[in-house]
C-alpha cells in the first residue's frame, strides 16, 4: 500500500479546465475535486451553463473517476452524457455543460493506461473502499442501524396502509399549521437549496398530465373567440406535434442558448413576485379563489386553441367536489352557504354565458379546466406576440403546457413527484399562481425551432417585457414570466 501511494504521489495527476474562449487552469488531483459555478465548489467556473455543483472528479487506486452531480446541462465523456460514476483517462474528451472542457494528465507520463473499455462503478453509486480493513465495531453498529431502519419503515408502511384504508370511508381533511407540502425539485441553476427562494421558485415547475380530447367539452359563450371546437383543438395539436425532418429533444445538436435564458432571470422573477406580494397580490389558494379573480376580471380566459397556439392545460383536473385550502387549516370541503361556495355558484350559473351544475362531476371538471386557462390581461398580448412569430416562421402552433394554477392544484401536482423536498407553511409564491407565467413545451422541436424561440424570448427580455428561462429534465420547456405592469424589477 505504501509503495502504491508513493507511486501515485510521483504520478502527480493533474486536471486541466478550459473554457471555449481558450482560458485554461491546472489543478493537482490528489483526492477529490468538485466543479461548479458556486463558491461551494472547489473549482469555480464562470460559465452560465454550469450548475452550482456540476461534477466531481476523484483519484482512487491510481484510476480517475468522474460523476455528474445531477446537473442541468449534463456531463459528457467522449460525447456521451453520463449518469453514473465513470472512469476517465488522458485520452478522453470531457465536457461540462456547453462551454467548459476538462482533461486529465499524469506528469512524467507514468500513468500507463490498460487497454480496457470505460467502465462504471456499480449502480449503487458508492465508491470502492480505500481501506481493506473493516472495523468489526462499525459492522455491528451498521447492522443495528439497518435493523432499526427496517422496523421503522415497516411501522411507517402500516400507518400509510391504515391511512388509505380510512380514506375509503371518510373524507380526509388536512389540518394544522405545520402542514407539509412535497414539492418537485427542478432547479434550472442546479444544486437545489430548499432555503433559497430562487430554488423554491424553480421547484414548483411541474408538468400536468397531457390533455385528451375526451377531457374537453365545447363551450358556447358570450366571447366568440372562446367558442373553439374540440376538433380544431385536435387539429392544432396534431400539427404542433407532427414529426420533424431533423433531430428533436431536450438538447438537440446545434442548440444555442442565449445568456438571457441561462437562469439570470430567476433573480428578476423573484424580485417581481416579492413586489407583487408587497403590493397586496392575493394568491389563489383554491379554485374558488380563481373563480373570484375571474368574476373580478383580474384574470381572463384564453381560448383552448388559436392559429398560433393551443392549450395543453387541465389534464390533471378532477371531477371531485370543490375544496378550500389554506396553509393554516389545510384542505376542507366547501359547504353550501359559505362565501366560497357562493362564489363558485355564481360563476357556475353564468360562466360567460355557459351554465354548469356544481353537483355534476363532469361539469366540475369542465369548470376546473376553464379556470386553469385564466391569464393576466396584460400577459395575453405577450403570449400572442411569441406564438405569432413562431407561426409565421414555421407554420405550426405553439404548445402551451401551463398557465395559471391555484395553490391546491399546484400542491396536488407536486404530490405525485417522488424526488421532492418539503416546504412547511406559506412563504412561497409559485410563478403560476401569479397569473403571469406560462410554459412552452419544446421537446418536440428541432434545434432550429428552439433557437428561433430563444432569440425571440431574449429580445423581449432585453426590452424589459418578460423574464424567460430554459428548463430541462422531465418538464423541458421555456418558462416565461410576464411583468404585469410592464416594468422589470
Amino acid at each position: 500500500m505504501q509503495k502504491q501511494k508513493a507511486m501515485l504521489k510521483s504520478q502527480q495527476m493533474r486536471l486541466l479546465v478550459s473554457s471555449i474562449d481558450g482560458e485554461s487552469r491546472s489543478y493537482n488531483l490528489e483526492d477529490e475535486l468538485t466543479i461548479g459555478r458556486s463558491a461551494s465548489a472547489r473549482i469555480t467556473v464562470d460559465d452560465p451553463s454550469i450548475s452550482r455543483l456540476h461534477a466531481t472528479i476523484w483519484l482512487e487506486d491510481g484510476k480517475v473517476w468522474i460523476t455528474d452531480e445531477n446537473s442541468t446541462n449534463g456531463t459528457y465523456v467522449n460525447g456521451k452524457r453520463i449518469f453514473e460514476p465513470t472512469r476517465i483517462t488522458e485520452n478522453d474528451e470531457i465536457k461540462l455543460g456547453f462551454n467548459t472542457f476538462i482533461r486529465i494528465e499524469a506528469e512524467n507520463n507514468l500513468d500507463q493506461k490498460p487497454n480496457l473499455p470505460n467502465t462504471t462503478l456499480p449502480k449503487t453509486g458508492f465508491k470502492e473502499s480505500k481501506s481493506q480493513t473493516i472495523n468489526p465495531q462499525i459492522i455491528f453498529l451498521t447492522a443495528g442501524a439497518l435493523a432499526f431502519l427496517i422496523i421503522f419503515s415497516a411501522f411507517i408502511a402500516i400507518l400509510i396502509a391504515k391511512h388509505y384504508e380510512d380514506r375509503q370511508s371518510t373524507p380526509t381533511i388536512i389540518t394544522g399549521s405545520s402542514l407539509s407540502i412535497p414539492v418537485r425539485v427542478i432547479d434550472p441553476l442546479g444544486g437545489e437549496d430548499p432555503e433559497d427562494l430562487d430554488d423554491l421558485i424553480a421547484s414548483w415547475e411541474v408538468e400536468e398530465k397531457e390533455l385528451r380530447a375526451e377531457d374537453l367539452s365545447e363551450i358556447s359563450t358570450e366571447t366568440s373567440e372562446l367558442n373553439v371546437s374540440v376538433s380544431f383543438w385536435q387539429r392544432q395539436r396534431s400539427i404542433a406535434l407532427a414529426p420533424r425532418n431533423g433531430p428533436t429533444g431536450i438538447i438537440p445538436e446545434g442548440l444555442q442558448v442565449p445568456p438571457e435564458l441561462f437562469g439570470d432571470g430567476v433573480v428578476k422573477q423573484k424580485a417581481k413576485l416579492a413586489q407583487m406580494l408587497r403590493l397586496g397580490y392575493q394568491q389563489p389558494m383554491d379554485f374558488a379563489d380563481l373563480a373570484q379573480k375571474k368574476l373580478n376580471k383580474e384574470l381572463i380566459e384564453l381560448p383552448m386553441a388559436t392559429e398560433s397556439f393551443f392549450l395543453d392545460v387541465g389534464g390533471s383536473a378532477t371531477e371531485e367536489p370543490f375544496t378550500s385550502f389554506s396553509f393554516d387549516t389545510g384542505e376542507a370541503p366547501i359547504i353550501p352557504g359559505t362565501p366560497k361556495f357562493e362564489v363558485l355558484k355564481r360563476l357556475a350559473e353564468n360562466f360567460d354565458g355557459q351554465r354548469y351544475d356544481l353537483n355534476n362531476p363532469r361539469d366540475r371538471k369542465q369548470m376546473r379546466i376553464r379556470l386553469l386557462r385564466m391569464f393576466h390581461p396584460k400577459a395575453k398580448p405577450i403570449l400572442k406576440e411569441i406564438a405569432d412569430a413562431y407561426f409565421r416562421k414555421f407554420g405550426r402552433p405553439l404548445r402551451v403546457t401551463s398557465l395559471t394554477r391555484s395553490m391546491d392544484y399546484q400542491i396536488a401536482l407536486n404530490r405525485t413527484n417522488p424526488n421532492s423536498f418539503r416546504v412547511r407553511g406559506a412563504g412561497s409564491l409559485p410563478p403560476h399562481t401569479s397569473g403571469c407565467a406560462f410554459d412552452l413545451a419544446r421537446k418536440h422541436m428541432t434545434a432550429e425551432e428552439q433557437n428561433f424561440l430563444m432569440q425571440k424570448l431574449a429580445e423581449m427580455e432585453r426590452r424589459g417585457l418578460i423574464d424567460a428561462l430554459i428548463e430541462y429534465n422531465q418538464n423541458a420547456c421555456f418558462h416565461i414570466f410576464v411583468y404585469p405592469d410592464g416594468k422589470p424589477p
